[in-house]
């Protein structure tokens, strides 16, 4: 095997993990910014029937930070299935070989 398969075959693991991490780390941004959503939605329930304007103006805040956050959470998990599909296919070995080129002809793995 060549150094630059070698290279290839290190640079290759290295961005599977990477993958991985960045598909962890938007799982746990989108539960957090769920569990933000959730806080004020039952925030926003709790002022719901109160008789002052400044308890029903709050209650309205609250309901559109746990929109905002609700929106988060949903874009946090699109990011994470995507970079989770990247690792996958990166694991599963999706990806093209690297292609080489010979005297102006481009040879891939099976024809060298």
């Amino acid at each position: 095997m060549s150094n630059g398969e070698q290279d290839y075959g290190a640079w290759r693991a290295e961005q599977h993990r990477r993958a991985q991490a960045h598909a962890f780390g938007w799982a746990e941004r989108a539960h957090t910014e769920y569990g933000q959503a959730i806080r004020h939605e039952d925030d926003a329930r709790a002022r719901q029937n109160a008789d002052s304007a400044w308890q029903r103006d709050r209650m309205a805040e609250e309901r559109r930070q746990a929109q905002f956050h609700g929106v988060r959470s949903t874009e946090a998990l699109k990011l994470a299935e995507m970079w989770a599909r990247v690792a996958r296919a990166m694991a599963d070995g999706y990806l093209p070989e690297p292609v080489f080129a010979v005297g102006g002809q481009l040879l891939d793995e099976r024809t060298r």
